[in-house]
């Protein structure tokens, strides 16, 4: 069987029909954390109840060591393109292609260099109901055919208490394991030169386990913040940052992970944002905050005052509030590295043999 045909055959016998972005729906049961909670200690710099807004001073500026000069960043464009259905069970199971992809620049005097970049062709979905040797065949045609050089991705079943009837549960699954590619290739990333100070655009636990309290300085800038670690005197200090304003220190620990030093910095605001806009948190692994001296040395308000400075400030740039200059020159390396999503889409679809061009 020839490649088109083992891709056409597989979809084919599965029932493949056409599918689109859609407005993501509630999911029900809740998903349930099933780490362990993270332990938040709060008494770092100031005790709880003394937290209120700190003035990042502009002196003095932060040494050499202290600040990054290479910076992480992935990027993730797909979408569902394909809906399957499981013989004699009916289940949906959502094809959702995408290229992932990470880069990595260094700071050599006032320009960027593109030192490191890869960018993978990913098709996931859940494959655990479809015949695996079906499943090889489909995977090695589109690894091979030349236009797409498509890597399959099975993504893991929902856990029993979700239905797999539901078609947001196994269109999360498929993302999700999409996701996890574009992580995997910003720690290749990080992982190829760790011999200067460098900066990964999200959590640190992502991409890295705890470095050596005297390697270089490694910092995690999480831009969205997902989780809650503050008491109420916390959020009433957070919701008053102003710009060139951070919180108090904290730490975040959690069984397994990385142990970090954290703060929250206002880069940017304006009369017309929401109080919730505009910030974001800083991590420093625990030991090289320690090994450095801790919050008395001064050094998180020279990183502060350094990654103030360094704020994407085009308003064109619809995150603008809540990015660093770096990180946005480094998705523009990246982004135009993928293909267009939709000449994907169109070759899937002429591969499959389903579907005539002038349906799409």
């Amino acid at each position: 069987m020839s490649d088109t045909n083992a891709i056409a055959a597989f979809l084919r016998e599965h029932e493949a029909t056409p599918v689109g972005l859609s407005p993501t729906l509630p999911t029900l049961p809740p998903e349930e954390d099933e780490d362990a909670p993270p332990i938040t200690d709060l008494t770092i710099e100031i005790e709880p109840d003394n937290w209120k807004p700190k003035l990042v001073p502009e002196q003095p500026v932060a040494a050499e060591g202290e600040y990054p000069v290479r910076f992480i960043d992935g990027c993730q464009s797909g979408q569902p393109v394909l809906c399957l259905s499981v013989r004699g069970r009916g289940w949906p199971i959502p094809l959702f292609l995408a290229e992932v992809g990470a880069v990595a620049l260094r700071l050599e005097g006032r320009r960027f260099v593109r030192e490191f970049r890869v960018v993978e062709r990913v098709l996931s979905f859940v494959a655990d109901p479809f015949p695996w040797a079906q499943v090889e065949a489909f995977s090695t045609a589109l690894a091979d055919d030349p236009e797409f050089r498509i890597r399959v991705l099975p993504a893991n079943m929902p856990s029993p208490e979700y239905s797999p009837f539901d078609y947001e549960v196994m269109r999360g699954q498929a993302r999700a394991r999409a996701q996890e590619e574009m992580t995997n290739l910003e720690r290749l990333a990080l992982a190829v030169d760790r011999s200067v100070p460098t900066l990964v655009d999200g959590p640190l636990d992502r991409v890295t386990g705890e470095p050596a309290a005297d390697a270089p300085l490694l910092v995690g800038v999480p831009k969205i913040q997902a989780a809650s670690y503050l008491h109420d005197q916390g959020w009433r200090t957070l919701l008053a940052l102003r710009p060139a304003h951070r919180t108090p220190v904290f730490q975040i620990a959690r069984e397994g992970s990385i142990t970090v030093a954290t703060w929250y910095l206002k880069l940017a605001g304006g009369p017309q944002s929401a109080p919730n806009w505009g910030y974001v948190r800083v991590e420093l692994p625990w030991g090289q905050f320690l090994h450095r001296g801790g919050a008395a040395s001064g050094i998180v308000d020279r990183l502060s005052r350094w990654l103030i400075d360094a704020r994407c400030r085009a308003d064109s740039y619809a995150r603008m509030p809540v990015s660093l200059d770096p990180i946005v020159r480094a998705e523009d390396a990246l982004k135009p590295l993928f293909t267009p999503l939709p000449v994907l889409v169109n070759r899937l679809y002429r591969r499959s043999g389903l579907f005539r061009r002038n349906e799409l």
